[in-house]
Formats: C-alpha cells, sequence, structure tokens
C-alpha cells in the first residue's frame, strides 16, 4: 500500500478555509462589553462607607477588618474609600508592631 501525500487527503471541496477573525463572536461594539445575553441590567449604586474615627489601640473595631487567618480585607470587601483603606490597613500595622494584633491566626 502506497503512503498518500498531504494534498490527496484531502479533495478541493474538503480544503480548509482560512482562519476568520470575526467568526469568534460578536465584535466589542455590537453589544455592551460584558453584558450578558439575557439583557442588561441597571446598574447598581455602590455605596462607600466612611471609616469611623479609630485608634490603633482599639482593637475590637480592628478586629473587623481582619480575616480569621489575620489577613487585612480588601476594599472591595470592606466598600471604603482608597483614603480610608490605605488609613486602616497603617492602623492595622501600627497595632501588629506595637503587639496588640497578632500577624496571623494562632
Amino acid at each position: 500500500m502506497e503512503p498518500r501525500s498531504f494534498s490527496s487527503r484531502f479533495s478541493k471541496d474538503d480544503k480548509k478555509k482560512p482562519f476568520d477573525k470575526n467568526a469568534r463572536g460578536a465584535k466589542k461594539g455590537d453589544k455592551k462589553y460584558g453584558a450578558s445575553d439575557r439583557g442588561s441590567r441597571a446598574p447598581r449604586k455602590r455605596m462607600r462607607r466612611v471609616l469611623p474615627p479609630m485608634d490603633y489601640k482599639d482593637t475590637e473595631a480592628l478586629g473587623k477588618y481582619i480575616t480569621e487567618k489575620g489577613k487585612i480585607l480588601p476594599r472591595r470587601i470592606t466598600r471604603l474609600s482608597s483614603k480610608d483603606q490605605r488609613t486602616l490597613t497603617r492602623l492595622i500595622k501600627r497595632a501588629r508592631h506595637s503587639g496588640l494584633l497578632a500577624f496571623q491566626a494562632n
């Protein structure tokens, strides 16, 4: 049995068509980027919280912003402004270095 060449495997009708960039799906301009097919929802208003005035010695209040493992909660979970999140991080780090808060859970 004689091996067939690559060109004889496919008939002229079976030849692969060149890659079509538009075959992947809709373009960005066709619908809202990231919108689902079910329909778009109205954008949700995000409420930002304000960090209450606290001191680094107030470990009960700072403990609300720390996970069980001792990590600082991110801004998307605490819903604080970036300025308040930086202040919170600074307070937690001061409390850790002064020995009031643990660096990690026991």
